[in-house]
């Protein structure tokens, strides 16, 4: 089998050459990648060892998915973005169909209260983190198409979203209020570099904003949440508990941190640790000097990213502009929810830090998205130069 695998992606490699891949785009991701295995082997021990004995084990199954991750991104990094664009509304069909899997018996898998895994062969995935993928390149296939219409016409901007609000809708339900704005956002924002026109966007942003203080206001957990997120030292040992703890995590690391493997809070004490409120776990232990290194490292990302996507639209490869616009958003949106949420700034909500966090299909897609951004640089060295005004872009 190893054999096998290994034959198949040498013939791969054969198919591009990698040292026209941008760099920076890796180096970045790399860094990143190694930061975020150190901070769950540090912020797991003691919930690993608490539940098998092990203090690795996270660590393990952490490293496992981001080598796995990495054939991914080497996988699609061989595969034209044409491929993507033709078979946008596949895809999207699949992810639909597996956003419904998870509320089926014996398929579907309840963790915490939450539907939002599928058990396939002993392997869970969670086909919300797959729908971020997969909405980028349907949303992006789609604005190429109908690039005019979005423009012109109130209908062509109206399909996406009425089927981005059903595949937010079927994440609600799961729920995951987190995923699902995310995906709200980046769909809007690819949008609004097509051209969309302004009156429309600004409704849609509307009737979505209504909706989240109705989803807030009429779920008792989550007006709590509120509420102690605009004072969570009224309650710090019931709904300001995680607040409270991930602000005293910042306090105690102070700019150069206790040490790492010395945080406190870690050890029983903060929930998620590993997951949501690992960036605290981070600035206790290595000091807010590191947590500004990897806020640095995301965003710089996110504009490299930016970037790739304007000189690929320099050379008419408007599928390729607008993925990497979608994937840039995306890991923005990711960044400011969670870190805003650990500091307070923003109500408790699970969602993970990108190449950070632990969380096995979170970090294959992450990989995946990587992929994408290195194979659009790829193809824009390719082609050659032209000129294209966008409106917005």
């Amino acid at each position: 089998m190893i054999e096998m695998i290994t034959r198949f992606y040498r013939q791969l490699f054969n198919l591009i050459d990698f040292t026209k891949l941008d760099l920076i785009t890796f180096f970045i991701f790399a860094c990143l990648s190694l930061f975020g295995l150190l901070a769950v082997a540090t912020a797991s021990l003691a919930f690993s060892d608490s539940i098998s004995g092990y203090p690795l084990n996270f660590f393990t199954k952490q490293l496992f998915h981001f080598l796995l991750g990495l054939l991914i991104m080497f996988f699609v990094i061989t595969i034209p973005m044409a491929f993507w664009e033709k078979i946008d509304r596949w895809l999207l069909s699949l992810g639909l169909f597996s956003l419904l899997l998870v509320f089926v018996p014996g398929i579907g898998t309840e963790v915490n209260g939450a539907n939002r895994w599928i058990r396939i062969s002993g392997f869970s995935l969670q086909p919300s983190e797959i729908m971020k993928f997969i909405i980028i390149i349907y949303t992006s296939g789609y604005c190429v198409r109908r690039l005019r219409d979005i423009q012109s016409h109130w209908f062509a901007f109206f399909k996406p979203s009425v089927l981005v609000i059903i595949v937010v809708s079927l994440i609600l339900l799961q729920p995951d209020l987190g995923t699902s704005t995310v995906i709200f956002g980046t769909v809007l924002g690819i949008l609004f570099v097509a051209g969309v026109q302004m009156r429309q966007f600004l409704l849609v942003i509307g009737i979505g904003f209504l909706g989240t203080l109705a989803l807030i206001y009429f779920v008792p957990w989550r007006w709590e949440r509120i509420i102690s997120f605009m004072n969570p030292w009224e309650d710090p040992y019931g709904s300001g508990y995680q607040l409270t703890l991930s602000l005293m995590s910042f306090a105690r690391g102070n700019w150069f941190g206790v040490g790492i493997g010395e945080g406190l809070m870690k050890m029983g004490y903060l929930p998620d640790a590993h997951t949501d409120f690992i960036f605290a776990v981070i600035v206790e232990e290595m000091g807010l000097v590191t947590g500004i290194v990897i806020l640095s490292l995301l965003f710089g990302l996110c504009f490299r990213t930016f970037y790739l996507a304007r000189q690929a639209l320099s050379r008419n490869l408007h599928f390729c502009f607008f993925v990497g616009y979608g994937v840039a958003i995306l890991i923005a949106l990711h960044t400011f929810i969670n870190i805003g949420v650990a500091t307070g700034l923003l109500p408790t909500k699970g969602l993970t830090l990108p190449f950070i966090s632990y969380g096995g299909t979170h970090v294959l897609v992450m990989c995946a998205l990587v992929g994408l951004v290195l194979r659009l640089d790829y193809e824009t060295k390719l082609a050659m130069p032209a000129v294209n005004i966008s409106r917005r872009a």
